[in-house]
């Protein structure tokens, strides 16, 4: 049993393991990241490139945050998969427990797929690297082995199950990669404007494989969502940019948000809110420099749109309702009135401000208004923007009944909530 081996024995033990059964570089590092063990002996050296200190540098990077990121035990326990601007993936296991003072291990580095020539060049450009290192880097590629998705997220679960002796799912595993992923905007917040990450891509593949991704946002099952994320392969994804493989990569994710857009909205997302989305998701996805954080940003729009469906069929409103919300939604800088809303679902006043109480626990007025305070938040948190400016934009009669209603929604007032967040 591994659990009778003592820390020097059994570490090495489980290099060879995995070295043997996947063909892939093994690293034990120590806590004060210098090499332990490595399989094979010698490292795989990545060619000069402009942008890099090599990939051991960025390894151990990458062992330091994944030691430095979970909140509890067995957070900080579960594996990394972590993929360079370069396409190289890796896993990262920081030993806890018992083990803790032991360091990290590593597996990689490995490719999704073979890399070809093509891909290669606009890889490079991406990077500034100048076209006549191109062979050198394709030799270099070559001696990586290839390990598709699902093969490393396995080596991955085999690695954690051999070091802790514990079971883990790949939905955890990802679960897990998400919630370490900085998926915000810059100075955004993940209500702040409906959200901005995502992760990979899925085009030029089998239909039928497409297909059940989106069923799984438009039923909002986000575990279904990830476990048919990790069956598609890399080498079927299209080519959308011949000049630039991250250009591609953004076009592809672009798409597949739009996709993912309309299968929220057939799954009774409200239309706006699915549009305010794939706007925020896609303007983040544009600010974004490598292929890793593409690919990661795409999976978490992704789980974004099945969340909000999930959110929205647990409310359990009636059409009439959902459709005052969404008109709310989208003219919340408008006058807005019981008599409008009866004309909008063309339903007696009366009848209407009954039913959407009965449904949501709020009268009409009120749930304007704490939409309007909610509103008033955001736009709080973003500069140049006056308590009296955004008091009228959100038609309050006046900054005093503002503050009132703000105190009424929030237990304080506007000048302390952005003195709060210190905001000026």
């Amino acid at each position: 049993m591994l659990d009778q081996l003592e820390d020097d024995e059994r570490i090495p033990y489980i290099c060879r393991l995995l070295y043997e059964a996947y063909r892939i570089p093994v690293i034990w590092l120590n806590t004060e990241g210098e090499t332990e063990q490595a399989l094979p002996q010698f490292y795989q050296a990545r060619p000069p490139a402009q942008d890099s200190q090599g990939l051991l540098a960025e390894v151990r990077e990458h062992v330091l945050d994944a030691a430095n990121s979970g909140s509890d035990a067995r957070t900080a326990a579960l594996p990394q998969i972590c993929t360079t601007a370069y396409l190289e993936n890796f896993v990262v296991l920081p030993l806890s427990g018992e083990l803790k003072l032991a360091g990290t291990l590593v597996i990689g580095p490995s490719l999704y797929t073979s890399m070809n020539e093509e891909t290669a060049a606009s890889l490079l450009r991406d990077h500034n690297i100048s076209s006549g290192q191109l062979e050198v880097w394709l030799q270099y590629y070559d001696l990586l082995p290839v390990l598709d998705r699902m093969r490393l997220y396995h080596a991955a679960i085999l690695l954690y199950t051999l070091v802790t002796g514990q079971a883990l799912t790949i939905n955890e595993l990802l679960l897990d990669s998400l919630k370490l992923q900085p998926a915000q905007l810059e100075g955004g917040a993940p209500d702040l404007d409906l959200s901005y990450r995502r992760e990979n891509t899925w085009l030029h593949h089998d239909p039928s494989q497409e297909r059940e991704l989106f069923r799984h946002i438009r039923n909002g099952d986000k575990e279904g969502l990830l476990q048919t994320h990790a069956g598609f392969n890399e080498d079927q994804y299209g080519l959308l940019s011949k000049k630039s493989q991250l250009r591609s990569k953004k076009n592809l994710a672009i798409t597949s948000i739009t996709l993912a857009t309309r299968a929220a909205m057939d799954g009774g997302l409200f239309w706006e809110i699915a549009y305010t989305l794939s706007d925020f998701h896609i303007q983040h996805i544009e600010e974004l420099k490598d292929i890793p954080a593409v690919d990661r940003a795409l999976l978490a729009a992704l789980c974004d749109f099945a969340d909000h469906v999930k959110d929205n069929h647990r409310s359990k409103l009636s059409r009439t309702s959902a459709l005052c919300q969404n008109y709310i939604f989208n003219h919340l800088y408008e006058e807005l009135s019981l008599s409008k809303l009866a004309g909008v679902t063309g339903l007696n006043a009366s009848y209407l401000s009954q039913l959407f109480k009965k449904e949501t626990g709020l009268a009409v007025s009120d749930y304007i208004q704490r939409e309007r305070i909610g509103e008033a938040k955001r736009l709080m948190e973003l500069p140049g923007i006056t308590l009296s400016d955004i008091a009228t934009r959100l038609h309050f009669n006046d900054q005093s009944y503002f503050t009132k209603v703000f105190k009424k929604y929030t237990g304080m007032t506007p000048k302390q909530f952005r003195h709060d967040r210190g905001i000026t």
